[in-house]
């Protein structure tokens, strides 16, 4: 995966606060997988850091690149994940997220994001987790219940628009 492909996933997931995270940002490339998509991402402190909180169909990543120590990247793998909260004050606002008995607490987030990324984190951990437990239990659709369910992904949000329009070419044989 290069820079432009992360840049274009960014702006594909709607993320609109990056501050301070340029550089975490840089480094994407080299921690992200070439299968993996950037569902939402945003930046916010962890115990006093910056980091850029970065959101994919598989883990959330918490991206830390300082100038003395390099880059530093802990993640929380979606099946682990036990639970989603956020809060919000006049300006700012912040997501906990459980795992078993560690919470990790995201402050200072733009406030109109907190409630947008621990959404996306509860869907993707309850897709992730059901794709888990049931592999081959979902049944086959057609064609347009198949497009009924990408639309459905869509409008809540959990994938773009350009997403939906390019999973229907590809059912449809566009």
């Amino acid at each position: 995966m290069d820079l432009a492909t992360v840049q274009d996933q960014l702006k594909q997931a709607g993320v609109t606060d990056l501050f301070g995270t340029k550089n975490e940002v840089r480094a994407l490339p080299t921690i992200l997988t070439d299968d993996e998509q950037i569902v939402y991402a945003t930046s916010g402190l962890v115990d006093g850091n910056t980091v850029l909180v970065v959101l994919t169909q598989t883990r959330i990543l918490f991206i830390d690149k300082g100038l003395l120590y390099g880059i530093k990247s802990t993640e929380i793998p979606l099946d682990m994940v036990n639970g989603v909260s956020y809060g919000k004050g006049l300006i700012l606002g912040k997501v906990a997220v459980t795992n078993g008995a560690n919470t990790t607490m995201i402050e200072n987030i733009e406030k109109g994001n907190a409630p947008i990324l621990a959404d996306r984190i509860k869907a993707m951990a309850e897709n992730y987790k059901v794709n888990l437990r049931n592999p081959a239990a979902t049944p086959a659709l057609d064609g347009p219940d198949q497009i009924r369910k990408y639309k459905a992904l869509a409008d809540d949000g959990i994938i773009t628009q350009a997403e939906f329009e390019a999973k229907k070419a590809q059912i449809l044989g566009l």
